[in-house]
């Protein structure tokens, strides 16, 4: 029972994920990416702030705080890595080299989480990678080389966000979901202060232009986030990670829907049957 638990709260992690991956997306096409990350988090942290003082408990181990220091300074990095990456890379191409990040936390999840490996997760996390790298891919584009600085600070975004869910994995031993996450929302946003200081007119351009979608943004981004450290709860990070990636299979069916993004509509069906199996195969229904 527990274990279909923490697969619920995955599942329910990546439909939320995959619905705001939409909205982000409707967002940043017209508003500046770091100032609406600074935004986004702010009121996450407030969406948040009921729930932390409903759940708060101090944890018994002082060395813990450190946690949440490690994995605020983690996300800001992430945040601002992977926004930066925009400008020197397409987002054909920076999506799918992304989806490395489902390989380092599978390695990582082994190697510091000592989380068991069978044939199931190993076949599972490899057909989940394939299949999204193939949702996001685009016919005619290179992945690129080592030499591009997109490239470049793309990997580094996915390995800091590999090495930052482990901790979070880590930290819900220690931590209520509600009380860590406000912690993780709101200190990047003091980190990232320096950096949108200047940037009244493009936050203001937010607020103007894009209030009700970064409102609805913020709500699934929390519903996401909080539904992930609850299936950290209760299952391995290298089972709950390959599941949420079924968000790439919403966000793609609902550019479909309503961005009228609909070009290679076969081949997007075929790759969601091969991330759909992935899935299956991870969280052992098989």
């Amino acid at each position: 029972m527990m274990f279909m638990l923490g697969i619920l709260f995955a599942v329910l992690s990546a439909v939320s994920k995959g619905f705001e991956k939409v909205t982000h997306r409707y967002i940043l096409v017209n508003e500046d990416s770091l100032s609406y990350a600074f935004v986004w988090h702010i009121l996450s942290s407030l969406f948040f702030l009921p729930i932390f003082i409903v759940e708060f408990k101090l944890p018994k181990q002082n060395f813990v705080w450190i946690l949440v220091v490690i994995s605020s300074i983690l996300w800001a990095i992430v945040a601002y890595t992977g926004f930066k990456a925009y400008s020197y890379l397409e987002v054909s191409i920076k999506t799918p080299v992304g989806k490395s990040k489902i390989l380092f936390v599978f390695l990582f999840s082994i190697i510091f989480l000592k989380e068991k490996m069978s044939i199931e997760k190993i076949i599972g996390t490899i057909f989940v990678f394939i299949g999204v790298v193939l949702l996001s891919y685009k016919k005619g584009k290179k992945l690129g080389n080592f030499k591009n600085k997109g490239v470049l600070l793309t990997l580094l975004s996915s390995f800091t966000m590999s090495i930052a869910l482990i901790v979070d994995k880590y930290a819900t031993k220690f931590f209520n979901p509600g009380m860590y996450s406000f912690l993780v929302y709101f200190l990047p946003a003091i980190i990232l202060l320096p950096f949108v200081i200047r940037r009244k007119y493009e936050i203001k351009s937010i607020f103007k232009h894009r209030v009700g979608a970064t409102i609805m943004t913020v709500l699934l981004g929390s519903v996401y986030y909080y539904s992930m450290l609850k299936a950290f709860k209760l299952e391995e990070a290298s089972v709950v990670v390959p599941i949420i990636e079924l968000n790439t299979i919403i966000a793609v069916l609902g550019g479909i829907k309503f961005l009228k993004e609909r070009n290679e509509i076969i081949k997007k069906i075929i790759a969601s049957v091969i991330v759909f199996i992935g899935v299956l195969l991870v969280s052992s229904v098989f």
